[in-house]
């Protein structure tokens, strides 16, 4: 992305959003990001299953 298209989102200090994690939630996002990306197609069906009920914020 160009810096244009930046600009609104990334850059822009009134409407960015910077959050603190800890390690541990570094952990259980990148195991979380290798189940849905990964290969293993029922690890991500059990996940998606499991986890359906849970989804507050929907983007698509």
């Amino acid at each position: 992305m160009d810096w244009q298209e930046l600009k609104p989102t990334t850059m822009d200090h009134a409407s960015r959003t910077l959050l603190q994690i800890t390690l541990e939630e570094a952990a259980v996002a990148d195991e979380i990001t290798s189940v849905l990306m990964g290969d293993d197609v029922e690890s991500r069906k059990l996940f998606i299953t499991t986890n359906a009920r849970d989804v507050r914020n929907l983007d698509f």
